[in-house]
């Protein structure tokens, strides 16, 4: 056995074909990788694995791959578990998706069934908007967008009112993607409509739907950049760099009309049940709390007076916010307003920020929506890569992004 463990290392070493042997030797290979921590032998175990299409292989997939703490390792392992086919395999990992204890596990299961023809997967996908782990039905409702079929807006419209918060919003904008009904966060309006249309409903009609605006700054400020908040457990990230001191042509700079705009938010748009904080960054992080806190009174007059505070300067320190946000396990929605791109802190490469988020938010479901402030003109500034970070962010992290110019 040993040998053939050095020969597969070799092999791998010399980037030559890997040999699948039997399945217990594959299995031992890729345990002993595992138990190495050995990135890429783990990878290669996942790819001799894959060459046997059967019940224990997908067990191991979601034992140990897609749990593994590794990005690499996860997507490696969620990629090849979508490519079994056989109905051992399918029936181990739909067992998972329905009986396993930990809802990572539930979560993981989930997101290689998915993939499966809609046929299979989206009875599973049913099921699984009735789980006990808010994060496990928020995969279930992100995957049902892809289902525009009647049976599935029943089942979303049936499921609204027994949600709140964040799952009634990913609800809503799952509801909104499948009909192109541009309703409100309000369960009866949604009921009231479907009843009406549901026999004669027509999904080839729907235009399809884009989850990036582009508004004009006089536009946004009169509807609100942030537009509705539905979470009841939300952080907002402020970008307070030497960028926002910009002027726009509606009067004011970036930075007062974002400082205006949160204003307005803390002052009306938060429910009296939700918890919240803001964190404004530039070189330095400044936080209102260090948790969050409920939108109540007293509160609400503090956070006014912060954000009234707040002045522009400095470079920005985007990682450092987010990791500041992710480090509060409360917080499932984050809005991060911004005018430009990374440029200090602990990580300021677009790419490597994006994969820590990915990593971070793995068993998080937290959404991210992103706001990039470029009305008004900033001296030397890359519009283009700021557009792109923002806009990547938003999309890896089930938010959506908004353009204000």
């Amino acid at each position: 056995m040993k040998a053939i463990l050095t020969y597969l290392v070799i092999l791998a070493s010399l980037g030559s074909p890997l040999v699948s042997g039997s399945f217990e030797e594959d299995r031992l290979a890729f345990l002993s990788a595992i138990q190495k921590r050995q990135e890429s032998s783990i990878c290669d175990g996942l790819e001799l694995l894959a060459r046997h299409d059967q019940k224990e292989t997908a067990i191991l997939f979601l034992s140990h791959g897609l749990p593994h703490e590794s990005l690499l390792v996860h997507e490696e392992a969620l990629r090849l578990a979508r490519a079994l086919e056989s109905e051992g395999a399918r029936a181990a990992i739909r067992n998972a998706a329905r009986n396993a204890r930990d809802g990572s596990r539930r979560l993981d299961a989930l997101r290689v069934i998915r993939s499966w023809p809609k046929a299979l997967s989206r009875p599973e996908l049913l099921l699984r908007l009735e789980d006990r782990d808010w994060i496990v039905v928020a995969e279930a409702v992100r995957a049902l967008r892809d289902h525009q079929v009647a049976e599935v807006v029943s089942a979303l419209v049936a499921k609204m009112p027994e949600v709140k918060g964040r799952l009634r919003e990913d609800i809503r904008d799952v509801l909104k993607a499948l009909t192109g009904q541009p309703l409100s966060y309000d369960p009866s309006a949604w009921s009231i409509w479907w009843r009406e249309v549901r026999d004669e409903w027509d999904p080839t009609s729907v235009p399809t739907s884009n989850e990036q605006q582009q508004k004009s700054l006089p536009t946004a400020v009169k509807d609100g950049l942030y537009g509705e908040i539905v979470s009841e457990r939300v952080i907002f990230l402020l970008d307070v760099s030497g960028s926002m001191l910009a002027e726009t042509k509606v009067g004011g700079s970036r930075i007062e009309i974002a400082r205006k705009q949160l204003q307005r938010v803390i002052e009306g748009g938060l429910d009296p049940k939700s918890r919240f904080s803001v964190v404004a960054f530039s070189e330095d992080l400044m936080r209102f709390s260090d948790r969050l806190l409920k939108a109540k009174g007293p509160v609400l007059k503090r956070a006014l007076a912060f954000v009234g505070k707040l002045k522009a300067g400095g470079e920005t320190n985007t990682f450092g916010a987010l990791e500041l946000a992710f480090s509060d396990r409360e917080v499932d929605t984050i809005y991060l307003l911004s005018d430009g791109s990374p440029t200090v802190g602990k990580e300021t490469s677009a790419a490597l920020i994006l994969q820590s988020i990915q990593n971070w938010n793995r068993y998080r479901g937290t959404r991210i929506h992103c706001i990039g402030l470029f009305a008004g003109d900033a001296p030397n500034q890359d519009e283009i890569r700021a557009r792109e970070f923002l806009r990547d962010l938003a999309r890896m992290n089930h938010g959506r992004y908004t353009e204000i110019r």
